[in-house]
């Protein structure tokens, strides 16, 4: 009898697998499907009556200042919310779509997830170089994540299976990343302390910088080309009315050098900004203004050089942090721009 059990039990497990006894014709079929009901939900999003849910996340650099090379790269992603006990729930992307240039070379590559199980199961990439070269990729992935068919317009293709799967995987990360704020990459208590300046001369030291990285990330904007890393994302937000949040990271050749994030809803409106110091990459100054209920709150944290709050100027009556969750909330977006800058325009 327990036999009995047993077989039955494994016969149960075995016949809950996506693909046991498909056919690679019947996979390959099924992920067509799917990739049909995909492309009508992105053309869908954000249209009848429904709030958009993506996310867009654009690098722009300048490789030569004095050669004209310019490396643009978008990724979108589409995916799904729904309401939760703790508020939102946000589903990986089941859909997303990426398009770079660089100085007359092109690239456009569309990934699709498995709704249910968010596997890759399809990649396409489209490669063109600046002499009209072109390149086609498609890679079919069974449950297991293996490729089970590639078709390619060359033999001397520049993208492979694998490739493609890990570099769709690595968007995933910063998908990932993105929509879940709160790293472990966090400040370091531990770290020795650096002696400091008095007080009114860091505060003199950081409104110089700030006034100066101001005027040059506005400078920045109105440029043809530019240095920046810009994320919007539409979504729903914790008491689930639709929601845009839009970010921008300034680097130049030393690294990050401020950000700003303006995230709206019916709700409320939040604007906040973060400065960091050239050489060493670290916070030293961070603002926030939020208005909720026609009431306007803000926050001003000043930091020295070993990252402590120095200075706090807020209207608010609850009891400020020091500036602790935007010290956590910098280094997640340095985390961020980092993953972004090592894959994207690769």
């Amino acid at each position: 009898m327990r036999k009995l059990q047993f077989y039955i039990m494994c016969l149960l497990t075995v016949s809950s697998l996506p693909s046991f006894g498909q056919t690679k014709a019947e996979i390959i079929k099924e992920i067509r499907q799917l990739y049909g009901e995909a492309k009508e939900k992105v053309a869908q999003n954000g249209k009848n009556g429904k709030s958009p849910k993506d996310m867009r996340i654009v690098l722009n650099r300048v490789e030569d200042e004095d050669i004209p090379l310019y490396d643009m790269d978008q990724l979108d992603f589409y995916y799904e919310q729904y309401p939760s006990e703790s508020g939102v729930a946000t589903q990986p992307p089941y859909f997303i779509v990426e398009n770079w240039s660089n100085h007359g070379h092109l690239r456009y590559r569309e990934v699709l997830l498995n709704p249910k199980s968010h596997q890759v199961i399809f990649c396409y990439t489209r490669g063109e170089t600046d002499a009209g070269f072109v390149v086609e990729s498609r890679c079919y992935y069974n449950a297991q994540g293996q490729c089970i068919e590639e078709k390619t317009n060359t033999p001397n293709s520049w993208y492979s299976p694998k490739s493609e799967k890990e570099t769709a995987e690595a968007y995933l990360k910063i998908f990932e990343m993105a929509t879940n704020h709160g790293s472990s990459n966090q400040p370091n208590a531990n770290m020795p302390k650096k002696g400091t300046v008095p007080k009114a001369e860091r505060l003199r030291y950081i409104r110089a910088l700030y006034a100066q990285a101001k005027n040059q990330s506005t400078t920045n904007d109105k440029k043809e080309m530019s240095d920046d890393l810009h994320i919007t994302i539409h979504d729903l937000g914790d008491d689930q009315p639709p929601r845009t949040i839009e970010t921008k990271i300034y680097f130049d050749k030393d690294g990050i050098y401020f950000i700003n994030n303006h995230s709206t809803s019916m709700q409320y409106d939040a604007y906040c900004e973060y400065l960091f110091e050239p050489k060493t990459q670290n916070l030293i100054f961070s603002y926030t203004r939020a208005t909720e209920e026609g009431q306007t709150y803000e926050w001003r944290y000043y930091y020295n050089e070993n990252g402590d709050c120095i200075e706090t100027k807020t209207n608010s009556q609850e009891n400020a942090d020091e500036g602790v969750a935007d010290k956590h909330r910098a280094k997640d977006y340095q985390s961020f721009y980092q993953k972004v800058c090592d894959k994207l325009g690769s």
